[in-house]
């Protein structure tokens, strides 16, 4: 078998997505050169993806690894393999130039895990359920038209535009382009939802991202261009999937709860771009990163330049590079979502 083979059989080992979900990841997600895996008694017994995304960074676009599709054969856990795989695709993205590795634990337990090479916590998400009686009265949804946009629409082009034009004006939001958007829209069919759109005088006032699970419609992404067409699409959708209780997913609202982790992979180059863009001075000294030792050591940035090498008489931080993560995102909520999870 091929090496995609082998990590496809592997996936079906170790995960419960359905045959169908199975194929379309690895017709249209996975490739040999994202994949890093490990060998054991000539067959992959341990395999990853590293999706490649943007972040939006204070004016600036990141690149980003997504960890997808982390497993190990069941004959082979507790023996090390997938922190060592860790480690591989770290320095991986380390010579490729990418800044953070992200990923969404499968587990509670994972978060434990995961921190022990270099992840925080630091992606937070929210969720709401809302009902029919509990939206305001509504005399606005007669001027809206709800149009479903399935992958093949000739709609998808504006949907896209319209769905960059809002993630693209966010801080610390992970970006999807235009290949992935189909994806999602494909993943999305294959759930039995769809992306339906709001327009107002033919002109595209919103986007809602929704499956329906029994009597809840599950609405993973709402995107508009106030809270009035919000609240009429998902007064429509409620009706339409014939659903008691709507529960949407976002970055705002009172009921936050842990969903991503990230981990800075070249300290140099991202304290780098910021040294261009900060007054402020900031010394730190990096220690413990095993997976990539040129992150460890003395850091400076002082007006506006940056150097390595302690300086006598500086107060250094010390961080290991769990801590500098959460240091170079603290106050940014940075946020993910439709990853496929």
């Amino acid at each position: 078998m091929t090496i995609k083979e082998q990590v496809k059989v592997l996936w079906k080992q170790c995960f419960h997505d359905t045959d169908e979900f199975i194929d379309f990841y690895f017709q249209k997600r996975y490739t040999d050169e994202l994949n890093s895996y490990a060998e054991a008694d000539g067959r992959v017994i341990a395999a990853l993806q590293r999706i490649p995304y943007a972040l939006t960074y204070e004016g600036m676009e990141m690149p980003v690894a997504y960890i997808s599709g982390a497993c190990t054969d069941p004959a082979y856990r507790n023996q090390g393999t997938m922190r060592r795989l860790l480690a591989e695709a770290h320095r991986r993205m380390y010579r490729e130039g990418v800044m953070f590795s992200t990923l969404i634990p499968a587990e509670e337990w994972l978060k434990g895990y995961y921190a022990r090479s270099g992840y925080a916590n630091c992606f937070s998400q929210t969720k709401k359920l809302l009902t029919a009686s509990s939206l305001p009265v509504d005399n606005f949804s007669g001027s809206l038209k709800m149009v479903e946009i399935p992958p093949e629409s000739t709609l998808c082009g504006d949907a896209f535009r319209f769905f960059d034009h809002f993630q693209s004006s966010q801080e610390a939001y992970i970006q999807h382009d235009w290949e992935d958007f189909h994806i999602i829209l494909t993943d999305l069919q294959l759930s039995g939802g769809s992306l339906w759109g709001a327009f107002q005088e033919g002109v595209l006032s919103g986007l809602c991202f929704c499956f329906p699970e029994e009597k809840t419609l599950k609405v993973t992404e709402q995107v508009a261009v106030g809270k009035e067409v919000e609240q009429a699409m998902l007064e429509y959708l409620l009706s339409h999937y014939h659903a008691v209780q709507a529960e949407c997913l976002g970055r705002e609202g009172e009921n936050s709860y842990e969903l991503g982790m990230a981990r800075i992979i070249h300290v140099e180059a991202m304290l780098r771009l910021l040294a261009g863009r900060h007054s402020s001075n900031l010394y730190i000294k990096v220690e413990g990163d095993e997976a990539i030792p040129e992150n460890n050591g003395w850091h400076n940035v002082e007006n506006g330049h940056y150097f390595r090498g302690r300086q006598e008489g500086k107060t250094y931080r010390i961080l290991s590079i769990e801590r500098l993560t959460c240091l170079l995102f603290e106050g940014k909520h940075p946020y993910m979502n439709l990853m496929l999870n």
